[in-house]
């Protein structure tokens, strides 16, 4: 390729030489003259941040619900001008429903669907999906999984036969077993290096106990090395049942081609679940510092958590508004404090995370060693703050409701993010309309209300404190906070000490 290049530069010169009368280049445009006159234009404001323009024009497509002879819902928009269809089923029971001491087993049973089925061992699968274009995933979460397919219009009806096989005709080998539970054996060992994560595991615990929400979905190396192959084909037969179930389809395609595809290979799916949930632990969370030991670690992954109400409470929205001001935002009042003014962390944030039957309020940061309990007393100052002489403010809970309806529309640029929204109304009970009464929700929250759900929240006596660091550094510093320390091990195990 680059002799051809260089040929055709030479034969080009050449050709330019043989003609005394062209000239090669075309003749350059005369100067500009300068001026020194000043520019009539106004230079721009560097002194403050420039001011937002005007809200666009942007109207929420509505989806539709049709039920499939089966009794499934499925909710359909079409959308894009593109071919390319995201397909989800969602099935309202998820890690929650776990044996006691087998946290991730529905993980595991969900990983294990596509390893093989329909007839095919995994490799034939996996090269059935290829060949069409379509990729798969299964996610579990603690009251739901999902299994997606992000796929071609053309294909839709050949990749929803390959979703029935998933969800009904899977192999569940014994070789594929041993080797997807090895795989994630080595994933737990990985993760409890990791402080952050370590810190996840011992927060559930120390606010759910064993019961309901206690465990992180995916399980512990503990928990891993105890399932069987019965097990898992045991909590398949249960747990993936048609009851309750949902379709979700999004993208480039007419809804009465859907429809057909997937009453041709679901409309006889019939079957209950026979699955229980964990119950909610009813013992209060023990105020303590819940502390896991990382020797020699540069930093301390810090959380402060408190149980929350679940996804129905009428403190929804007033808590979105709260909680933007407080840590949600990258201006929020958390961040602004350990990151911009003391320099602690590189981001410290807050959440509520809310499941249908409770949820929790976390605040959390991975902080420089030495700074671990500076970071814990700022976090408890904000608390205070929030109750006592700085409440939510006017311009704040203006700046939160303009944040949340300008970033809105961005959950709905790709199909996915719009499946993943659509999928959110079967798991959590909502209507069609939840979706588009969203920014209006979010407007109609006063002041008020938002800083009545603050002070609901900033007791630190409700919060335990997490930290998962250098035991020799962090340790002495901890003294004061008045709490007990509990000490625990990467796996969720109270050590005693």
């Amino acid at each position: 390729m680059n002799g051809f290049r260089y040929l055709a530069v030479g034969m080009l010169a050449l050709a330019c030489a043989g003609d005394p009368g062209r000239d090669p280049l075309p003749a350059l445009p005369p100067p500009v003259a300068a001026t020194s006159e000043p520019s009539t234009q106004d230079a721009p404001d560097r002194t403050t941040l420039p001011a937002p323009g005007p809200l666009p024009a942007w109207v929420l497509p509505s989806p539709s619900q049709v039920a499939l002879s089966s009794g499934a819902p499925l909710y359909f928009l079409q959308q894009g001008a593109t071919p390319l269809v995201t397909l989800l089923l969602v099935l309202p029971r998820g890690a929650a429903t776990d044996p006691k001491g087998k946290a991730g087993l529905t993980f595991l049973t969900t990983d294990m669907l596509d390893e093989g089925a329909g007839g095919k061992n995994a490799l034939e699968f996996s090269e059935a999906l290829q060949r069409l274009g379509t990729e798969y995933a299964g996610s579990t979460d603690v009251d739901h999984v999902v299994l997606s397919m992000n796929l071609i219009a053309e294909n839709f009806e050949p990749s929803v036969a390959l979703l029935a096989d998933i969800v009904r005709r899977p192999a569940l080998s014994a070789k594929e077993f041993a080797r997807r539970k090895d795989q994630r054996l080595a994933d737990a060992l990985t993760d409890e290096s990791e402080p952050a994560h370590t810190r996840a595991v011992v927060m559930r615990k120390a606010l759910f106990g064993d019961g309901y929400g206690g465990t992180l979905p995916e399980g512990t190396h503990d928990t891993l090395k105890r399932l069987s192959l019965a097990d898992v084909k045991n909590q398949y037969k249960n747990l993936f049942q048609p009851d309750g179930a949902a379709f979700v389809v999004v993208g480039g395609i007419d809804q009465g081609a859907a429809k057909s595809a997937l009453e041709k290979h679901f409309a006889d799916w019939k079957g209950a679940s026979k699955t229980k949930t964990a119950p909610l632990a009813t013992a209060a969370p023990k105020s303590a510092v819940y502390f896991v030991n990382h020797k020699d670690a540069s930093q301390s992954a810090i959380a402060l958590a408190r149980r929350a109400a679940g996804q129905a409470s009428d403190e929804y929205f007033p808590a979105l508004i709260f909680n933007r001001a407080f840590g949600g935002a990258f201006t929020s009042r958390v961040n602004m404090n350990l990151r911009e003014d003391k320099g602690y962390t590189y981001g410290a944030r807050s959440v509520f995370s809310r499941f249908p039957e409770v949820g929790m309020f976390v605040i959390a940061a991975n902080v420089k060693r030495e700074t671990t309990r500076a970071s814990v007393d700022e976090v408890l100052k904000e608390l205070a703050a929030m109750c006592g002489p700085r409440p939510l403010t006017d311009k704040e809970r203006a700046e939160s409701v303009g944040g949340l309806l300008l970033g809105y529309p961005g959950r709905f640029e790709s199909n996915n993010g719009v499946a993943s929204e659509l999928a959110d109304l079967p798991v959590y009970g909502r209507s069609t309309s939840w979706l588009s009464q969203y920014p209006g929700s979010v407007e109609a929250v006063s002041v008020a209300s938002a800083n009545a759900v603050g002070k609901k929240y900033c007791d630190d006596k409700d919060f335990v404190i997490v930290v998962s660091g250098d035991e020799k550094t962090v340790l002495p510093t901890l003294e004061g906070l008045e709490r007990p320390v509990l000490h625990f091990d990467a796996r969720g195990n109270q050590l005693r000490k």
